[in-house]
């Protein structure tokens, strides 16, 4: 139930995967169409576990959604204060106040250690005064020069994800899910359901009467969760002891001069932070912040402006921003899917997506009988708790590890309790030991990244001598291949605009 995003994953993935085994409702209530708008980020493997299996090329659908290359997140102003602006900073050591967190898993590891961990032996001992970023991994200079990650014959040179017109993705999933995969639509306003003697949903109720029954129910109406939360009561906790951010504002703006950045861009600012998420000819940009301290139309009207745009005139949209989850994900025959199980701030753009379709695998690789519809649900329920930990450690990450405190809002987010995983991470990084979990190159980047001292350096380290060489090789043949792609790759807005079959070149911020 839900014409959301998630919903209509959902639908592609299910019927794709299950083929016509199983029959396939959506439930459109018309009610969701917002949570779908803007701009919207996905991770890599959205081509290969959706579009992949149905046989659609990337160039395809690519076309359909209006969608641009995103090979990373680019951090602005996480270390340095001052007023909000789009122009990058100096650091008081020299350089510019911004990094990058690519898409693709750094896999280079040298006796279990990553290359990173060799990258602060060397910093360390003024070996190198590359940042961390930009020693391992190729990404950065290119994403400077806006370099798309394909040559223009179509072959791949880096890993990336997407970004695309949330409307238009949306309403390309549903053509492919009733026109190819079989699956059927019904629209309506839900009223209530009808349960057995167990408590299993058999039915959804319309409030036209309209009664549509299933033996399994997927809830993808967002944040509120109308079958899980309100039909069956699950109750949801909040992450407000973790997050004051509570709101967030969002607005079109026009595309820029300097060609399209093949990444978003996440600015931090005095109050919350700001993304900016290209399209070809146009970008969508938000601001996420704590209502506590700012007021709707203030940031409404300094979002406008800062895009330079009239704060009179600018469609800008005030939405909430619920983080927390559901107690349990999946009761009895209801599975909720996307922000009905769980919402985080969006500081990792492609969280939601990426959410939804380890939601949909796990879903298969648990799929229930007719005669147990829930006997699976345990184990569901804490690998989806487990998720969203992570997710809600990795962005409290950012606050409780970034040095910034010149405002009321950055010094009250800063003062928020946190986890007992990201209080390890932090004295992990700060003593010197290799920091643990699936995501253990993307933080000890994002925490090297923060951290204005010199790295500690794991104390093994000093005795791999063949090993230092051999990550010596690696620090070599990435600056190799930076230099080679830095050469030979055309601009994303080169690559859009003859994917897109624009005349000249596509301009965005």
């Amino acid at each position: 139930m839900g014409d959301t995003t998630a919903g209509w994953l959902s639908a592609a993935y299910l019927a794709a995967v299950l083929g016509r085994t199983v029959e396939v409702t959506v439930l459109e209530t018309g009610q969701d169409a917002a949570a779908h708008g803007g701009v919207q980020a996905l991770p890599p493997e959205t081509q290969s576990m959706l579009f992949d299996r149905i046989g659609i090329p990337e160039s395809d659908w690519m076309r359909a959604c209006d969608a641009s290359f995103r090979v990373a997140t680019r951090y602005s102003h996480w270390r340095t204060q001052g007023p909000t602006r789009w122009a990058d900073r100096q650091l008081p050591s020299g350089g510019l106040d911004r990094f990058y967190d690519p898409v693709g898993d750094s896999r280079t590891r040298i006796s279990g250690f990553p290359l990173p961990y060799f990258w602060a032996r060397r910093r360390s001992s003024a070996r190198t005064l590359e940042p961390l970023d930009r020693a391992c991994f190729r990404e950065p200079p290119l994403l400077d020069a806006r370099k798309a990650p394909r040559w223009l014959d179509g072959r791949a040179a880096l890993p990336y994800g997407w970004h695309v017109d949330g409307r238009l993705f949306v309403a390309y999933l549903r053509r492919l899910s009733l026109r190819g995969a079989g699956v059927r639509t019904v629209r309506g306003t839900p009223q209530g359901v009808e349960r057995d003697a167990q408590g299993h949903v058999f039915a959804l109720v319309t409030t036209g009467g309209l009664r549509i029954t299933g033996d399994f129910f997927l809830d993808c109406t967002g944040a509120r969760a109308t079958l899980l939360a309100g039909a069956l009561g699950e109750p949801r906790a909040g992450d407000g002891d973790r997050s004051l951010c509570d709101e967030v504002v969002t607005l079109t703006a026009p595309a820029g001069r300097a060609g399209i950045a093949p990444y978003t861009s996440l600015l931090a600012t005095p109050d919350g932070w700001l993304w900016r998420m290209p399209l070809p000819g146009r970008t969508g940009v938000g601001r996420v912040y704590a209502s506590a301290f700012t007021r709707p139309e203030s940031a409404a009207r300094e979002l406008a402006e800062l895009c330079g745009l009239d704060p009179s005139t600018a469609d800008v949209s005030v939405h909430p921003l619920p983080q927390g989850r559901s107690r349990r994900t999946w009761v009895k025959n209801v599975l909720a899917v996307g922000g009905s199980a769980h919402t985080v701030e969006p500081l990792d753009s492609a969280a939601e997506v990426r959410g939804v379709l380890a939601a949909l695998r796990g879903l298969v690789r648990h799929f229930p009988s007719a005669d147990a519809r829930e006997a699976p649900a345990a184990r569901f329920n804490r690998e989806a708790e487990l998720r969203h930990e992570a997710e809600r450690d990795f962005v409290q990450l950012h606050h409780a590890a970034g040095p910034r405190r010149d405002s009321p809002f950055l010094r009250a987010q800063s003062s928020l309790p946190v986890s007992a995983a990201v209080e390890d991470r932090m004295a992990a990084h700060r003593e010197g030991h290799p920091l643990c979990g699936a995501r253990e190159v993307r933080q000890y980047a994002l925490l090297a990244a923060l951290d204005s001292a010199l790295p500690a350096v794991p104390p093994a380290l000093a005795h791999l001598r063949a090993e230092r060489r051999e990550a010596d090789e690696h620090f070599a043949r990435i600056a190799r291949q930076q230099r080679i792609l830095g050469e030979t790759l055309p601009t994303a807005s080169a690559y859009l605009a003859r994917l897109h079959g624009t005349r000249g070149p596509i301009h965005a911020e």
